[in-house]
């Protein structure tokens, strides 16, 4: 019998984890921000004073996504991440279920297949050299001819949500609001429509990024690569890019980056169109 209790994470578990964890700054600020703004709060095991497994939860219009699952190794097999995922998923409703695993945690794996969640998407993080600008201007300019505009969650609401609903599978307001205080994000429009967007950041990830159309994102990416190095003077990007994102995976391949690490996309709910999108980070797709 497990003496290990599961209860309410407070800022101290929170703190003491993510130090364990070794997270970059930007990667802290966004898992305390997950877990300050968890539908239930933060759970986190405890074996004595320790925090020895953590969950939380992130709630999109039309989907509930587990950010964070973890139980440290030497604990598990004793149902404590069954006992996590039970308080940070009550009363989730009869939504959509997702998450995005590490393909190497095969406990992880075992966990979602045998609570009914498909596992079918694989997702790449890809890094590297940001390209010269020659390269870029290259795949930026394409045949068609976007006009530009600073992303606003509020007077895009709207159109975000239609076209995250479509690429995404769920609409995201409130992420948007989220990304947009942090990361230079840009409203693609062709023809006065709006047509996409994309967001990067300061430590050189690019998303999220979503099109209305596969044909728009070698432009997307080139523009995006283009921003990341005038707005944030960075020269090394990453992303993640889900497999059916060919377009997208065989340019960045063919101009020099390199697959990273691979994790999973696992949903309950119908196949979002990934094939017109680019996730943003493992805790928040």
């Amino acid at each position: 019998m497990s003496d290990v209790l599961v209860v309410p994470a407070e800022h101290g578990d929170l703190t003491d984890y993510a130090k364990r964890r070794k997270y970059e700054r930007g990667d802290a600020e966004l898992w305390f921000h997950l877990a300050e703004t968890s539908p239930n709060g933060a759970w986190v095991a405890k074996d004595g004073p320790t925090a020895i497994g953590v969950a939380i939860a992130h709630a999109l219009e039309d989907e509930w996504f587990l950010c964070d699952l973890y139980v440290e190794p030497g604990f598990r097999g004793q149902g404590i991440g069954r006992r996590l995922l039970d308080e940070v998923a009550k009363d989730a409703g009869d939504i959509t279920r997702s998450g995005l695993l590490d393909a190497r945690e095969t406990g992880a794996l075992r966990f979602f297949v045998r609570r009914g969640v498909s596992i079918h998407t694989p997702v790449l993080e890809c890094a590297g050299s940001i390209p010269r600008e020659e390269e870029l201007a290259r795949m930026a300019a394409g045949e068609y001819r976007f006009t530009t505009t600073m992303l606003d969650p509020a007077r895009h609401r709207l159109a975000l949500i239609a076209l995250d609903r479509e690429v995404r599978g769920s609409g995201r307001p409130l992420d948007h609001e989220y990304l947009a205080a942090r990361a230079h994000g840009v409203a693609f429009f062709l023809q006065d429509e709006f047509v996409g967007y994309a967001y990067v950041w300061p430590n050189g990830r690019v998303g999220p990024l979503a099109s209305s159309s596969p044909a728009y994102l070698v432009q997307f990416f080139g523009f995006s690569l283009a921003a990341l190095a005038r707005v944030h003077g960075a020269a090394w990007c990453t992303m993640l890019l889900p497999g059916p994102n060919i377009r997208i995976l065989r340019v960045a391949l063919a101009v020099g980056l390199a697959i990273e690490s691979v994790r999973l996309f696992a949903s309950d709910g119908a196949l979002p169109d990934l094939n017109r999108y680019v996730g943003f980070h493992p805790v928040l797709f």
